[in-house]
């Protein structure tokens, strides 16, 4: 049984440090593909050309193709363009923006009237009567 325990942890230290390993060898892969895209992006001339690759932007200032880098793209956000050309990238999150807020307005609408259904129904309950109407009434209080 003791000699069970030291191979165990052996073993568990290998695959540990194969894990470690493994990580690394993907941290310096994703930095070279990083920096060819940034290269590749830079080849690009045209905003149509820059925007179907979607690890790219359109710059319209300056005419240049970046790196998808948002905080860091050296660009103005209102003159972004990625994935079209047509609305820039400022434009892209105030129609999102609009979305959230319409549903967020129908949810409250919605909620709000069946908070008053209930609301109504548990003053009806209380006063134990549901008013009648008068639907022949010819004239107005």
């Amino acid at each position: 049984m003791s000699g069970q325990a030291p191979s165990t942890a052996l073993i568990q230290l290998i695959i540990s440090f194969s894990d470690q390993k493994t990580k690394s060898h993907q941290h310096w892969k994703r930095k070279i593909e990083a920096k060819h895209a940034g290269h590749e992006c830079a080849q690009k001339q045209t905003c149509p050309l820059c925007t179907q690759d979607k690890r790219c932007i359109w710059c319209r200032e300056e005419k240049v193709c970046k790196k998808y880098c948002f905080p860091y793209s050296d660009c103005k956000f209102s003159s972004m363009f990625w994935a079209n050309c047509n609305v820039d990238l400022f434009g892209l999150v105030m129609l999102i923006l609009i979305v959230v807020l319409v549903i967020a307005f129908f949810w409250y609408c919605l909620a709000y009237y069946f908070y008053m259904q209930e609301r109504m129904a548990f003053y009806y309950a209380r006063n134990g009567q549901v008013p009648d109407y008068n639907w022949n009434a010819t004239g107005y209080y």
